[in-house]
């Protein structure tokens, strides 16, 4: 996905070039050495909130995940934009082997422990049937979900991943089968139908339309002032937030913080190795508090600062070894698995998912699910 430094994490530097010229989404993007601390920083805040710590201001895991999205708007948008119809099999390719390896783990883990422990009822197979088909987003209602979801509403942040993967499959077909679907103005119509809606997918859009600007702009923000202008109107609105909290700010927000931290550059060994463990950490950031509560209870009462503390280093411990067991294993042999055929087959894959999904949600609502 991105140019890098040459790094043993990733493969042996033989192998870069090979890998590279088989994947055309690693040549779209240069490498933002920001971005990586800016995700671990990001996945730590959700972590942080769910395992007790309150939120500091408007600076909550909300906040965190609608960063998350502008910032998968801005990357994937990029690789979008420069990409050719016949490097879309290599895109869903690329997107089913690193978001639905690692999440599938995640699902089976939580779903799988909530079996042994609770058994399996109703609203385990709805939930089950919701995140296997990313529709969860779609038809999870919260407070109701926290006490339906698994484990006590475990899993409850898996309603981003359905985001990012109904975006994955929406924006090609926008920017493809529309004349016009890779144009700034579309986007900007877009982008403010989103907001007037105070839809989650605002700021995954925005992302995209920087994308397009920067495109069509190319370095625009890598000027002095220009940049300075992206830090001014990040921090105005990060003080409107403060002051009047509403989602579409959230969104601009996000967008702005991210077009500031977009600067080209090498990426270090230590900001990709966290880069990479972010999305695991994320993903399984739940069994540090559930390992410690699990713990703690044998002994006597603990401060409840060392609980979160303790649940965060174990949450970090569990999306290492998930990184090293799935996620660093899936990226070292992906690019031996693809075939044109087999992007094609997950492409369509994940579009049967998701209708499959809606068809079936909206037919337990109707019923009263």
């Amino acid at each position: 996905m991105f140019k890098m430094a040459i790094s043993p994490l990733y493969g042996s530097p033989s192998e870069i070039p090979r890998c590279q010229a088989a994947n055309s989404g690693a040549k779209t993007l240069g490498g933002y050495p920001l971005f990586d601390w800016l995700r671990i920083a990001l996945a730590s805040v959700v972590a942080l909130e769910h395992e007790g710590m309150p939120p500091f201001g408007p600076i909550d895991a909300n906040l965190a995940v609608v960063i998350f999205l502008a910032l998968s708007g801005w990357l994937i948008g990029g690789i979008l934009l420069a990409l050719p119809v016949r490097g879309l099999p290599r895109f869903f390719f690329n997107r089913a082997t690193r978001i639905w390896i690692p999440y599938a783990c995640a699902v089976v883990l939580i779903y799988g422990l909530a079996a042994l422990r609770d058994g399996m009822d109703a609203n385990w197979f709805k939930y089950l049937f919701y995140d296997t088909t990313f529709t969860h987003i779609t038809f999870t209602r919260f407070p109701q979900a926290l006490y339906e979801l698994p484990l006590g509403g475990t899993g409850n942040h898996f309603w981003s991943i359905s985001v990012e993967e109904q975006f994955y499959l929406i924006t090609p077909l926008l920017m493809f089968l529309l004349p016009f679907g890779k144009r700034i103005w579309f986007w900007i119509l877009v982008s403010v139908a989103l907001l007037l809606v105070q839809s989650v997918f605002s700021a995954i859009a925005l992302g995209v339309l920087a994308a397009l600007i920067a495109r069509d702009f190319p370095g625009w923000y890598q000027a002095r002032g220009a940049r300075l202008l992206v830090w001014v109107a990040a921090c105005a609105t990060f003080g409107i937030i403060c002051w009047f909290d509403i989602a579409p700010m959230r969104a601009i927000f996000a967008v702005l913080l991210v077009q500031g931290l977009a600067i080209p550059g090498i990426r270090g060994r230590t900001g990709m190795f966290l880069g990479a463990i972010s999305y695991p950490f994320y993903l399984n950031h739940w069994m540090g508090a559930f390992l410690v509560n699990g713990l703690v209870k044998h002994f006597p009462p603990v401060p409840g600062f060392l609980t979160i503390l303790a649940s965060y280093i174990m949450a970090l411990i569990a999306g290492v070894v998930a990184w090293a067991l799935v996620d660093r294993w899936v990226m070292q042999r992906r690019n031996g698995w693809f075939t044109r055929r087999r992007g094609l087959i997950l492409g369509a894959w994940g579009y049967g998912l998701v209708m499959a999904g809606l068809v079936g949600g909206t037919i337990i609502q109707i019923r009263g699910g």
